[in-house]
């Protein structure tokens, strides 16, 4: 090989070494900027308010208070330049395992303001007992925003006592009277009518044909009433409202023609009122029976005038409602935290847009039962048959 051929091999051999060397340089240069995420290495969200075990007793004249402001540190992944950090604020009132968590924020903040009455309303949907403490439990999840979920991470889990109050609804009894009814015209004897929600009222009652009825607010006072005007016939029209003594009584409600039991119902809100036959059936389920929580194999009550009972075998335990419609789960009767195997109110859910109320508890020894309910009173007994 010649002196020149060697000297060209040379300066190729050289070039090659140099663009070799940039290219690693760029290649390293580039790894160097391009951030890797180490999960050993982040430093996860914490809560610094509350503090963890903090107790909270609700109080229905505070709800439109703030609870508390949950507060917690930013998560350090350990990298520059990252893309924001979302945080998702859930809250378990179940058991510690998040399975039913709620999402109570989703932002890229690190604070949520919890009002009194917001709080209250999730434990009374969960069904928790008010006026006892419970465990409530709350984390926060991290993640970058632009990896999606995949690198989430979980602060330690903050637990609250929280005792709830009862959001009781107190509301203004409705009265039925009139010679059509058992009542008369005594105004002091007048019957009681069922709230079942918004602005109605009802109630089986037996009505003579051909008399008359009207409603009162006060027992043993003619004011407040309702009657009707010349529209007003014994199926339905419209309510007049007599709000004192000043004012001329309305006319009353013609009675149906044939005598028998009638639901009433009547909205002091629309003022109207309807007249109509009452649902001839209530049925009986819960896995404190033998229909289980079949509500098209419900059991049949037998009664009349809103009194109904049933005469049966329990097996011990469990829990049972009444329905008043096979196969569906409205209207229905439950009862409240006061409720026991023995006896208790009545709570009414007039439709599926209500939460279900609490079950009621079957007697814990098995026998021979006869289980009652009235859906004027609204009350319940569950006594040994005799």
């Amino acid at each position: 090989m010649s002196l020149i051929s060697r000297f060209n091999m040379k300066r190729i051999f050289l070039f090659l070494v140099i663009i070799t060397g940039l290219s690693l340089a760029f290649s390293c240069a580039k790894e160097e900027k391009e951030p890797v995420l180490d999960l050993n290495q982040v430093v996860k969200p914490a809560f610094t308010f509350p503090a963890n075990n903090a107790v909270f007793v609700l109080a229905e004249a505070d709800e439109a208070n703030e609870m508390a402001n949950f507060q917690w540190s930013a998560t350090d992944y350990k990298l520059e330049n990252l893309a924001s950090t979302k945080y998702i604020l859930q809250i378990d009132l179940v058991d510690n395992t998040f399975a039913n968590a709620q999402t109570l924020l989703s932002s890229e903040a690190t604070s949520f303001s919890l009002n009194v009455g917001a709080m209250n309303q999730k434990m009374l949907n969960a069904e928790l007992a008010t006026g006892e403490a419970h465990n409530v439990y709350f984390r926060v999840i991290s993640f970058i925003t632009e990896q999606g979920h995949a690198d989430e991470i979980f602060s330690e889990v903050l637990t609250l006592s929280i005792t709830p109050f009862s959001a009781e609804i107190v509301v203004k009894p409705i009265y039925l009277l009139g010679d059509a009814t058992d009542a008369g015209w005594n105004n002091a004897s007048a019957l009681p009518m069922t709230y079942i929600g918004g602005s109605q009222f009802s109630i089986v009652a037996n009505l003579q044909a051909g008399k008359y009825l009207k409603f009162i607010s006060m027992l043993g006072a003619w004011a407040p009433q309702w009657g009707t005007d010349a529209t007003g016939t014994s199926e339905g029209g419209p309510l007049v409202y007599r709000p004192d003594e000043t004012v001329t009584d309305p006319p009353p409600i013609p009675s149906p023609a044939v005598a028998g039991e009638y639901k009433i119902t009547i909205d002091t809100l629309a003022l109207t009122y309807t007249i109509g036959l009452p649902t001839p059936e209530m049925f009986m389920l819960g896995d404190g029976c033998s229909a289980g929580w079949n509500n098209s194999e419900a059991l049949p009550m037998s009664g009349t005038a809103g009194n109904y009972s049933i005469t049966l075998d329990l097996p011990g335990g469990g829990n049972l409602k009444f329905i008043t419609t096979l196969g569906q789960w409205a209207p229905m009767y439950g009862t409240d935290a006061t409720g026991t195997s023995e006896g208790g109110p009545l709570v009414y859910r007039p439709d599926e847009a209500t939460t279900d109320p609490p079950s009621i508890p079957a007697p814990a020894a098995g026998g021979t039962y006869k289980v009652s309910m009235n859906t004027n009173s609204l009350t319940y007994t569950i006594e040994q048959a005799k």
